[in-house]
């Protein structure tokens, strides 16, 4: 369930990165456009340079915002399977997976205790 989630959350970010992507080049072709062509609006060249100054302004800060939102989406998108990981717990160990291994035997023993009796004790020196 856990692997689905990340997979999911994986996809969502890719169609995210996407539509980022394509709105920043949107951003960046129609601000340079608008940034290059301010003489349309008039033909004052001071207000000509400050017009062009001020749409490359919010050009750049325009794309700065869409790179700042698409990487908080994106670490919003994956915090989403993060938590549910931790609220649907660990998974769980099936019985029969470490039974093929056979008992476990203390790596301190020479050798592993016959059948029927009681397990070696260690005498620890102090």
């Amino acid at each position: 369930m856990k692997r689905f989630l990340w997979i999911l959350a994986w996809i969502a970010v890719a169609v995210w990165s996407l539509f980022a992507w394509g709105a920043y080049g949107l951003l960046d072709f129609f601000g340079g456009v608008a940034a290059r062509n301010a003489d349309i609006v008039t033909g004052h060249p001071e207000t000509v340079e400050w017009l062009s100054w001020a749409l490359t302004t919010l050009r750049g800060l325009g794309l700065g915002a869409i790179v700042a939102v698409w990487g908080l989406v994106s670490l919003l998108i994956l915090a989403v399977p993060a938590v549910l990981g931790l609220f649907l717990g660990g998974s769980r160990r099936e019985p029969y997976v470490e039974d093929w291994r056979g008992p476990r035997i203390d790596p301190g023993t020479p050798y592993p205790p016959a059948p029927g009796q009681p397990p070696i004790r260690r005498i620890d020196k102090r």
